[in-house]
């Protein structure tokens, strides 16, 4: 098998490997759209009002369901323009996928306490893991760029310092709405929000949006 099989299989298995990650966090998001469980006199008001009342959960698995996907559209964009891996990339691709892995667990806190006194810190919290992740993306991207050494030939159109950009406006806003949940957390929360349509816009090649 040559040399460049061999690179491109091993970046396809990464791939594959994290798209089955990313699809069963989607999954376990959902366990939390529990049906309302009512007594057994009850009318569709008092059903359309016991849903209503779990909108907490409703916020925070839509915003949880949106950044996940924003973090898959990226690394699928990402490895659209790089053709190799090495063991420091792998590394970097697990830390993301463990981080990834807390969305869950964060989007659990969020539903439960947005409504609460606690809900400063599971507002921080949640900006945290985002910022982190972006975070781990940067150091991908800006492993991957360097002297270009995992970048497919010719790589003169891929837009290094803009997604790098990017990723440094991401880390900084998430880093702001972690600190502004400690005064007004719903802020914080549309930060989040809008980093996901921020963050969806990134371009990684001048020629081609995937």
């Amino acid at each position: 098998m040559a040399s460049n099989d061999f690179q491109e299989n091993q970046t396809a298995r990464i791939e594959a490997f994290s798209d089955g990650v990313f699809s069963i966090l989607i999954t376990l998001l959902t366990f939390e759209l529990k049906v309302p469980n009512l007594k057994e006199a009850y009318t569709s008001q008092d059903l359309l009002f016991a849903l209503l009342v779990r909108w907490p959960v409703y916020v925070a698995f839509l915003l949880s369901f949106a950044t996940i996907f924003v973090i898959w559209v990226n690394h699928h964009r990402m490895f659209s323009v790089i053709r190799r891996s090495d063991p420091r990339f792998m590394y970097y691709n697990g830390l993301l996928l463990l981080l990834t892995a807390l969305i869950p667990f964060t989007n659990n806190i969020l539903a439960l306490y947005i409504q609460t006194s606690a809900t400063e810190l599971a507002a921080g919290l949640t900006m945290l893991v985002y910022g982190s992740i972006v975070g781990v993306l940067w150091l991908m991207w800006n492993h991957a760029t360097t002297d270009y050494q995992l970048l497919k030939r010719p790589a003169a159109n891929v837009r290094i310092r803009m997604v790098k950009s990017g990723y440094i406006i991401g880390m900084v806003a998430y880093g702001v709405a972690a600190l502004l949940a400690t005064v007004i957390p719903l802020v914080s929360l549309l930060i989040g929000g809008f980093m996901v349509v921020y963050l969806s816009k990134l371009k990684y090649h001048s020629q081609q949006v995937v």
